[in-house]
């Protein structure tokens, strides 16, 4: 990806959930405090429901552990709803856990990939700019030969922008498809591999 960030500890990703959570309308969002938080960073309300919010900020896959620590401090908190917040992925026995408790899940939440820039790939930012040249050139050639149309135009648009912003969608869908695929993949491995020891 283009523009990458630095690492951040947990501390501020727990900040950067926060915001995220202020703009999505939770209001009342606090921190609980850095020791014994009794398994959330966060506390938020979200129209009449109280959320006890477990933030993990890693590079490998989370397990069933940081589910539990969310289902504990929402009974701790006293709240009505759990949510386990991580830039990564949650391991499929912890995605049936979260379920079985009712605790919501938000994977990929990534502060690295904030911007529009930074959500967009090379090929795609390339992509971009050319369709705006060959529009801008396909523009100037009928404007030239005096045959503009609306109907015209109406197709140069739809040839120049929506056409391929669907092809480039459905190509980003393909690759997180896959990257979800990869990613339970090897953390079945993983659970696998403890289960064994």
């Amino acid at each position: 990806m283009l523009f990458r960030k630095k690492e951040m500890d947990g501390y501020e990703y727990e900040t950067y959930v926060a915001e995220l959570l202020r703009r999505q309308g939770f209001r009342d969002i606090t921190f609980t405090p850095r020791t014994g938080d009794f398994g959330v960073d966060l506390l938020a309300t979200h129209g009449r429901n109280r959320y006890a919010v477990q933030c993990k900020y890693y590079s490998g896959s989370v397990g069933g552990a940081a589910v539990q620590e969310a289902a504990a401090g929402m009974a701790y908190y006293d709240c009505e709803r759990g949510m386990v917040v991580t830039n990564s992925v949650l391991t499929e026995g912890a995605r049936e856990l979260a379920k079985a408790n009712g605790i919501e899940v938000m994977e990929y939440i990534d502060p690295k990939s904030r911007s529009f820039l930074e959500r967009r790939e090379a090929w795609e930012l390339i992509l971009l700019a050319v369709e705006c040249v060959v529009f801008g050139l396909a523009l100037h050639q009928v404007f030239i030969q005096n045959s503009f149309t609306w109907r015209g135009l109406g197709i140069l648009l739809l040839l120049c922008f929506p056409i391929p912003y669907v092809l480039c969608r459905l190509v980003r869908w393909i690759q997180r498809r896959m990257h979800r695929k990869k990613a339970s993949a090897a953390a079945e491995a993983a659970e696998s591999e403890d289960d064994s020891q």
